[in-house]
């Protein structure tokens, strides 16, 4: 809850003080008459779990129906294990009860009335459309006690976050954005109003770096001259790269270059004297240059800026050819970043931090075969049954066979899936060539016969109802190429987050199979690094904390077993 706001009655400065609340609704439905005992106790219960819906005690809640609607829009029944019918029975209940104890449904009964000096300002204004785009500021100030003459910027952002975490408006930012350009427009058109210009809120996302097209055209030209080397390597030249690189490294390279430039440059160094690759992997400017990086991050290095440490490097050793004492220092800083850097992003940590409860872990496993159970029910439409078998499909394939979501996106009927046959029973198996994949390790996956049964499924049932032009893409796009990996981990997400409440994107898969498979078999590095398709070192480096919590599980295990027997037990 924003600090601003927690003292006020409803801890929102949106809410009328004088609204009831739902703890008032208790107190209200023991009052009404001609109501049976039983009927009494589930429109109490549904009371108290909007509560618990809510995360808030019913004091905090106003008695309102338009208030509820509103934020019951933006509760998901499977984040707190209910079912959807089960959420529609809680809501009507609950808004039953209010109805029967005289609470309003009327939107303004439950918003703050603006401050006489705050109404004396909006009365001047003529279009109904500034109106509306002002009045939640005003409430806001009212609440807050702060005067039309003394407002400032920091009261837009704090008007902004109280926005966000009171959730009452799609797009807060735009609506913070409104305030600030009909309150500067107003000033030039009512003679009355305060003279403050307020400033323009900054973008979601400003970008730090500098076009690479704003540096010198002979650092552009090196750049080019590096990257056509990665692109088109000589197979004779023993300094250069064995394969040429897909262009989506070669992207990334490219943008490497730009944060490391833009950041050489926010250091203090001209743009014009980065005239070459040269200038960037001198060592007081490779240095100069990492920790303006860091400092966004509390002067910690991440996965991020050690690989693009190492990148620079690479362009010191093979295409600057630095001396063997510079090469030297830089392998050493990067090796020193290595050591710092923190194997599992901490985004990841918290979202699988869900899994340590085993029911959602066991909700996680069963959904595949949930889903499609709910996709064979007579009253869902077509195409949405066949989309709940397609992710169904897909969040299968992602815990059995955890490839990264591009792969699994490109996957081709005709060049990647065969059918096999193995012990009486017919499996597929899936071989993406190492040209396809991002470290150039060629994929080989074997899916047992329950997935090929749910494999088969989908390509008789779902996927002819999804596919428009002819494909040959397991997960065909509208226009017969392959579904975007943006499109197919979005319909994974919200697939798991829709059936089971919980926050895990398709990338996370990779993870999860670590998880999983250090619970059943502690300290198997090796086999985890095979299925992966990485290094030894990298599996090991990354995935090395589920390891160390189930081998401190398997330590405590054998604690309580010599206890037992220093006990007398067995």
């Amino acid at each position: 809850m924003n600090y601003l706001s927690r003292d006020l009655p409803f801890g929102s400065p949106f809410i009328s003080s004088g609204a009831p609340s739902l703890a008032d609704v208790l107190v209200r439905l023991e009052q009404v008459k001609d109501l049976k005992a039983t009927r009494r106790r589930d429109l109490r219960s549904a009371v108290k779990s909007i509560g618990t819906l809510l995360d808030r005690r019913l004091e905090e809640i106003p008695a309102n129906i338009n208030w509820l609607h509103v934020r019951l829009r933006r509760v998901n029944p499977a984040a707190h294990k209910k079912s959807k019918k089960r959420f529609a029975n809680i809501k009507s209940d609950a808004l039953r009860a209010l109805e029967l104890t005289g609470c309003s449904r009327s939107r303004s009964d439950w918003l703050r009335r603006p401050t006489p000096t705050w109404k004396t300002l909006l009365d001047q204004i003529s279009d109904k459309h500034d109106l509306w785009k002002l009045s939640q500021f005003a409430q806001y100030c009212s609440a807050l006690e702060i005067v039309p003459r003394k407002i400032t910027d920091t009261d837009v952002r704090g008007f902004l976050n109280t926005l966000i975490e009171e959730s009452f408006v799609n797009r807060p930012e735009h609506v913070a954005v409104y305030v600030v350009k009909t309150w500067n427009r107003l000033r030039g058109e009512i003679p009355d109003w305060p003279k403050i210009e307020l400033s323009e809120l900054p973008r979601k996302r400003v970008p730090w770096t500098i076009p690479l097209e704003r540096f010198p055209q002979s650092f552009q030209d090196d750049v080019d001259r590096w990257l056509d080397r990665l692109a088109n390597p000589d197979l004779l030249d023993g300094s250069g790269p064995m394969r040429p690189l897909r262009p989506k490294t070669i992207k990334h390279r490219r943008f490497q270059i730009r944060e490391m430039a833009s950041a050489l440059v926010k250091s203090g160094i001209a743009k014009e004297e980065v005239n070459s690759l040269g200038v960037l992997v001198e060592f007081t400017n490779f240095k100069s240059a990492l920790r303006l990086m860091m400092s966004r991050f509390e002067d910690k290095p991440t996965e991020a800026i050690h690989g693009l440490a190492v990148g620079i490097k690479a362009i010191a050793q093979h295409h600057v050819k630095v001396s063997d004492d510079q090469l030297t220092e830089l392998k050493e800083l990067c090796g020193r970043l290595n050591l710092e850097v923190d194997g599992l992003r901490e985004k990841n940590r918290v979202r699988l931090l869900q899994l340590d409860d085993p029911n959602n872990l066991a909700n996680l496993l069963q959904l595949p075969e949930v889903l499609v159970a709910k996709a064979r029910k007579p009253k869902v439409k077509a195409r949405k049954a066949a989309l709940m078998v397609q992710a169904a499909l897909a969040i299968e394939i992602l815990l059995y066979a955890p490839m990264r979501i591009g792969n699994l996106a490109s996957v081709n009927l005709e060049r990647h899936v065969r059918s096999i046959r193995i012990k009486r029973e017919i499996c597929t198996q899936i071989h993406i060539p190492g040209d396809e994949v991002k470290n150039s390790k060629a994929l080989d996956y074997e899916l047992g016969s329950d997935t090929t049964k749910l494999l088969e499924h989908y390509l008789a049932e779902a996927r002819p109802v999804l596919l428009r032009d002819a494909s040959d893409y397991l997960f065909p796009a509208q226009n017969g190429g392959p579904k975007s990996p943006t499109g197919l981990s979005r319909l994974v997400n919200d697939t798991i987050r829709d059936e089971i409440g919980l926050d895990i994107n398709a990338h996370l898969f990779r993870s999860i199979a670590v998880k999983l498979h250090s619970l059943a078999a502690p300290g198997d590095i090796v086999t985890l690094s095979h299925v992966l398709n990485d290094t030894l070192r990298t599996t090991t480096r990354a995935y090395a904390q589920f390891e160390q919590k189930s081998a401190l599980e398997h330590y405590q295990r054998s604690v309580d077993t010599a206890r037992r027997k220093a006990r007398g037990g067995k």
